[in-house]
């Protein structure tokens, strides 16, 4: 198998699985777009990870790290939209100050 179809059947099976970890949790539908998640995969497996790896790994590890980056990414978008005096007293409660 080539390594662009390698790369297309680790893409079907991540796309497989997000939409699983999507349906199962309001929060993901709400703050992930399943295209931008996976270009971020696809541009994962141009340096950090092999198609082979994630085609070779069980589908429950596979999850695992899928619902791993998704809530990273929910985590990211969490300012978005706040002002720059909102994220001053986010970050000031962080902080603990």
């Amino acid at each position: 198998m080539s390594a662009s179809s390698l790369k297309i059947e680790a893409l079907r099976r991540i796309s497989k699985l997000t939409d699983k970890e999507l349906e199962a949790s309001e929060v993901f539908r709400r703050l992930i777009d399943k295209i931008e998640f996976l270009d971020i995969w696809s541009e994962q497996m141009e340096g950090n990870v092999t198609p082979e790896e994630l085609l070779s790994i069980s589908e429950e590890e596979l999850t695992r790290r899928i619902g791993q980056m998704m809530a990273g990414e929910a985590m990211g978008t969490l300012l978005d939209g706040l002002t720059p005096e909102e994220i001053e007293i986010f970050n000031a409660a962080v902080e603990g100050r």
